[in-house]
């Protein structure tokens, strides 16, 4: 049970302790979302990176598991209030979220609304700008993926709430090309916690945002 209003009040939810493909191919994706859209769970989680460290990420789950059934947290909420303040976690891969909330309208009813989310840790060092993995070079002749590429923040740093603001320096190391100043897309959100780096999504990507990245199919 929860008594969150805008879940509850009785949550059936699914953990998929998996990594890879299930969080990452779109048609894995959608046939989560189905089911959340047929009203068979309230929620699915799964891990959005290529693996997962059961050490780092077991203690967040636990947490996100506890906020929805134990503290009576909203799906979402619980998740920021797990994975969004485990830094280790979350950094070592990005999980994704498919869940349905009720949103209140007028004359008291409730319309039922599906969403399905990546929340991931930004980290410029590792080759992972805004948490994806999956940048690639703009230079069209290249086209380099984001291991063969050096991401730098690029001008002033901004901190806090406003740490999506601080633009990226890009230097790919296979055909040299450098890209300065470039700012976060605006389908990338910040987190509601106090700590930078914690970011989210929609998703999949549609092919606007993946061109975004340098994807071009």
């Amino acid at each position: 049970m929860n008594a969150a209003s805008s879940a509850g009040p009785f949550i059936r939810g699914i953990v998929i302790s998996s990594c890879g493909s299930t969080g990452r191919v779109a048609e894995s994706i959608a046939r989560l979302k189905r089911l959340v859209e047929m009203d068979i769970f309230d929620f699915i989680f799964c891990f959005a990176g290529v693996s997962t460290v059961d050490s780092l990420v077991v203690p967040a789950l636990n947490r996100f598991v506890e906020n929805v059934f134990v503290y009576n947290l909203g799906i979402w909420a619980a998740l920021e209030r797990s994975f969004g303040e485990d830094k280790h976690a979350l950094n070592s891969s990005p999980v994704m979220l498919s869940f349905a909330e009720f949103q209140n309208l007028p004359n008291n009813t409730r319309k039922r609304v599906v969403d399905t989310r990546v929340m991931a840790y930004s980290n410029f060092k590792d080759g992972r700008p805004w948490g994806l993995d999956i940048y690639r070079c703009s230079n069209k002749d290249c086209r380099a993926h984001a291991h063969n590429m050096i991401f730098h923040p690029d001008g002033k740093q901004f901190f806090g709430g406003k740490w999506l603001q601080t633009k990226m320096k890009t230097t790919c190391m296979k055909c040299q090309q450098t890209r300065r100043k470039i700012a976060a897309p605006s389908w990338i959100h910040s987190c509601d916690v106090e700590n930078k780096g914690r970011c989210w999504y929609t998703w999949p990507l549609t092919l606007a945002q993946r061109m975004d990245l340098g994807i071009t199919h």
